[in-house]
């Protein structure tokens, strides 16, 4: 696959007709967010999905250019003192605990580029994240792959 057929307009249709649940919430350019329902195991969770498409211009940077998953709803239920961390395989993106997007592959090495399909990635890598997350919850092991990012510490602590 070329790096040109993943324009946006590619990955809106690849979602509409792979993961229907997941509507298009917004579009705006270059960039999508799809907001539905994922169920892994027990739990429905309502989830977002943003993502802007690169241009081909663009320095491509995966840390900064992939996909975004937050969980909407239920809360993600930290777990203080937890080996695994708090809130394992996330990256802190605000000030509060749950203010966080999913972690869901190692950026460094290459599973993931900007030019790939988000229904063929991402949807199923969130599933996976959200099974070892109920996983982690009833056992206090995490079984997912990749490795845990260490969130950053504010002042004081």
């Amino acid at each position: 696959m070329t790096a040109a057929a993943y324009t946006i307009e590619r990955q809106i249709a690849e979602m509409a007709d792979r993961w229907p649940l997941l509507v298009l919430a917004t579009r705006e350019g270059a960039s999508a967010t799809w907001r539905g329902p994922l169920r892994p195991l027990l739990q429905t969770f309502q989830v977002e999905i943003a993502f802007r498409a690169p241009s081909l211009i663009e320095k491509l940077d995966n840390r900064r250019m992939q996909p975004r998953v937050k969980i909407l709803t239920p809360p993600l239920r930290p777990r203080r003192g937890d080996p695994e961390g708090q809130l394992p395989h996330v990256y802190y993106i605000g000030r509060g605990p749950l203010d966080v997007v999913l972690c869901m592959f190692d950026p460094d090495s290459d599973e993931w580029s900007p030019f790939m399909s988000v229904a063929e990635t991402t949807v199923p890598w969130t599933i996976d994240w959200l099974t070892s997350y109920e996983g982690w919850r009833a056992t206090r092991t995490w079984t997912g792959t990749g490795k845990q990012i260490e969130p950053p510490r504010l002042a004081g602590e």
